[in-house]
């Protein structure tokens, strides 16, 4: 039982069963978020929850984590995300999205097999790989763009992912991910899901939609829990709230949600009356498991229990406490980001001290130059723990030691036949290369490219655009998806290489194999 607060009216402690639970109320007039702190905070357990709107207030001051992602490509999972993506029931394009997936590990293997099959696609199948397509086309790049966390790193209390520089279409996958991890791997641990209307809406599916049904029918077995806070009712998806015990609600101004509010009390259980939920003040919530129906005060994690029980009881205002003044931690780049971006840099700094220390070694294995000794600072007093990203500072105090080592070097270079031993011995790197042979009709996209390589089209460099108007020029025009696939498959053979802003050059050492009927 988790403290929740205190009974309005007559002060008495509220404690609510550990449970799936449902929180309603209007935003900014309900104290949801509050609530919510409040009560992870007194359970003991971890939480993780997404931020996915800027500007958003909630869980200001959890600790930040960066998002995990686990991709997937079964068709289930890609139907899921088209329809979230449209906002609406697919009908009849399963088929088609089982035909794209099969085979397919990546959603960008799927995109692969939908711009192949668009080659021959036509009427309503041109239309179907078309618009995924263009959802596959938004997705895939940034799930290369993105920094992904290889799982959650989940600490006591809340945990907040920020989602708000991702679509929507992203924040899906995401949230879903969350959902598969914790199922899979942890124990003691709620996911709170924001915007349930948005996320798991009823009469169609989304990717936390498939990963939500399944985690609410398994999770309690193992102390997870589904915390579910949503604005309205009216949208989120009935099978899961049918599955949901504990219901918090909060204000409601609108008659019609006041209706939807107050039906989810059981039936033969004494309700509220309408206009004791429109009247509810900040803070204020009916708690509603089992056969219990009480208006709480729901105590703020920060607040004294003896403050919750007054202002519950009315001898203190709500409006007269104030939340200690706390610094709000900014949302953006979490701390393992930052690690990251600090380990990568000073990376790049050992890399580039590895080549130059090659290259010296180079130079005087062919006697090229024989310096005097250069001045040197102290080296480091110690160096960095096992598996600690090395500051810049320290880069540099390493660069002094290097310094000093190669001055001796040199030094005793000339004298000493075991260092000149060690600096004679190469490294050898064999490469056998294999030629590839690619045989392809004159008459399709690729034979028609292919010729186009072999007539030196592409040796200063060509864009997709220009190679699509020289075979309009010499022939019938090709649509831009089947051209595109073309020019990859060619890339990918090593027959054209892909420069960017520059264009497709073709590879010189390439042999075009044109097959005449």
């Amino acid at each position: 039982m988790i403290p929740l607060g205190f009974e309005v009216g007559t002060g008495t402690p509220v404690l609510l069963p550990l449970r799936h639970l449902v929180i309603t109320g209007q935003t900014q007039e309900a104290g949801k978020t509050t609530a919510l702190e409040a009560l992870i905070t007194r359970s003991g357990l971890r939480a993780v929850t997404f931020v996915t709107k800027r500007g958003e207030g909630s869980f200001t001051d959890a600790r930040r984590i960066d998002p995990y992602f686990r991709e997937q490509a079964d068709w289930q999972f890609v139907a899921a995300i088209l329809e979230a993506s449209r906002g609406e029931k697919l009908k009849f394009e399963r088929a088609w999205i089982i035909r794209a997936s099969k085979g397919a590990r990546t959603l960008a293997d799927v995109q692969h097999n939908v711009q192949r099959a668009l080659l021959t696609a036509k009427g309503l199948s041109a239309d179907v790989y078309l618009t995924l397509e263009a959802y596959l086309e938004a997705v895939v790049p940034q799930i290369a763009a993105v920094y992904w966390a290889p799982g959650l790193a989940l600490a006591p209390g809340v945990n907040a992912m920020d989602l708000t520089g991702l679509t929507v279409e992203m924040q899906h996958l995401v949230i879903k991910s969350a959902l598969d991890w914790v199922l899979a791997r942890e124990t003691d641990t709620v996911v709170v899901v924001p915007e349930a209307w948005k996320f798991i809406p009823q009469g169609r599916g989304t990717p936390v939609k498939l990963a939500a049904e399944a985690f609410i029918r398994q999770a309690a077995g193992l102390r997870n829990y589904l915390w579910l806070d949503s604005q309205d009712i009216a949208g989120v998806e009935k099978i899961i709230l049918k599955s949901v015990p504990l219901w918090i609600l909060g204000v409601q101004r609108e008659a019609n949600e006041v209706k939807r509010t107050l039906a989810q009390i059981p039936a033969g259980i004494k309700r509220p009356r309408p206009e004791q939920i429109a009247t509810l003040g900040l803070g204020q919530f009916f708690a509603c498991w089992g056969t219990h129906v009480l208006q709480v005060y729901a105590q703020p994690a920060w607040m004294t229990a003896e403050t919750a029980q007054a202002i519950a009881r009315g001898t203190r205002a709500v409006e007269d406490v104030h939340a200690p003044a706390q610094p709000a931690r900014p949302i953006g780049h979490s701390p393992r980001q930052e690690e990251h971006v600090t380990k990568r840099e000073a990376d790049a700094l050992r890399q580039e001290n590895l080549e130059l220390r090659r290259r010296l070694v180079a130079l005087e294995d062919r006697g090229g130059i024989s310096p005097g000794p250069e001045p040197t600072r102290p080296a480091p007093a110690s160096s960095p723990a096992p598996g600690r990203a090395v500051t810049v500072a320290e880069t540099f105090e390493h660069e002094a030691l290097y310094q000093a080592i190669k001055a001796r070097l040199l030094t005793e270079l000339p004298t000493d036949p075991a260092l000149l031993r060690v600096l004679t011995v190469r490294p050898e790197l064999r490469v056998e290369i294999e030629r590839r042979e690619v045989t392809a009709d004159g008459a399709s996209v690729k034979g028609r490219v292919a010729r186009l390589i072999a007539g030196g089209f592409f040796r200063d460099g060509r864009t997709q655009s220009a190679t699509r108007r020289e075979l309009a020029r010499t022939g019938s025009d090709v649509n831009s998806g089947g051209l595109s696939v073309a020019i990859k498959d060619l890339v990918k053979d090593g027959f054209l290489t892909d420069d960017g802003t520059a264009g497709y050059h073709a590879v010189e050492a390439a042999a075009v194999r044109i097959v005449e009927a």
